[in-house]
């Protein structure tokens, strides 16, 4: 079933993308400006969110309206912050395309509230609370992305549990190297059950992040997706596009039956 399951959605994803696009892009690089925003939060790297949210979108990543995006903001931007220091970040809206997005549809939370109200009337989504969780309990994060790319979330489902975390082993896949603070390619990546609550999510998460001696900056989110961190949004990017590949080959690995 799984493997047909595979072979199904390759196929149908590299046709989509050929019949929208005439071809199997690259994805572009993230443009290496920010906007500014007139008002007391001066000038933040907004624009980082519009053009990740791009990129998420043409990957098929972020299907429909799916999937958040938040950077933390702290004077110029996402920087190292203190432990005591409110928890303030702009994040994209529930409910709109995140790849037809502008600056002016991201919402600033502050103390897990908007602040202000949205003139649009737009509003967070409610998985806010994993973003404003990952912030609280890493200073040093500046960026956390959810998205729901197609093989995290089978490989989340094949190893996942319904009703407690687990822990999925990777060995010797090169690739996880690149996983800031990892020096070897063994690791073990968490796959947090996928509650309706997404408060039981967040506190997962957070009790990940203290109690592992290794964190990596990516979890998966059983039969959902992946939610990933970095100190800045390149680095929140480049986390996510590592476990995503190591998912894939995993899948690959699964149905060629390689040992």
């Amino acid at each position: 079933m799984l493997c047909s399951l595979i072979i199904r959605a390759e196929k149908l994803w590299e046709k989509m993308k050929v019949n929208r696009r005439g071809g199997v892009p690259s994805p572009p690089a993230i443009a290496p400006h920010f906007n500014s925003i007139s008002g007391r939060h001066g000038s933040l790297p907004l624009q980082s969110l519009i053009d990740c949210g791009r990129q998420f979108y043409e990957r098929q990543w972020m299907w429909g309206m799916s999937g958040n995006l938040s950077v933390r903001l702290n004077g110029k931007g996402a920087q190292r912050c203190a432990p005591t220091d409110p928890i303030s970040f702009a994040i994209t809206p529930s409910g709109l395309n995140k790849g037809h997005l502008s600056t002016d549809d991201l919402l600033i939370i502050k103390d897990g509230t908007p602040h202000p109200k949205h003139p649009k009337g737009h509003t967070a989504s409610s998985e806010t609370v994993v973003h404003q969780a990952v912030y609280r309990a890493l200073p040093e994060a500046g960026a956390v992305f959810h998205v729901h790319p197609v093989y995290s979330t089978l490989i989340s489902k094949l190893y996942g549990d319904a009703e407690k975390v687990r822990m999925l082993k990777v060995e010797g896949v090169m690739m996880m190297k690149g996983m800031i603070g990892l020096k070897e390619d063994n690791a073990e990546v968490a796959i947090i059950p996928s509650w309706h609550d997404p408060t039981r999510i967040a506190q997962d998460v957070a009790a990940y992040i203290q109690s592992s001696k290794k964190v990596l900056p990516a979890v998966l989110i059983r039969d959902h997706g992946l939610t990933g961190w970095g100190a800045t949004p390149d680095q929140a990017r480049n986390h996510l596009e590592i476990i995503e590949y190591t998912c894939q080959y995993l899948c690959f690995k699964n149905l060629l039956k390689i040992s």
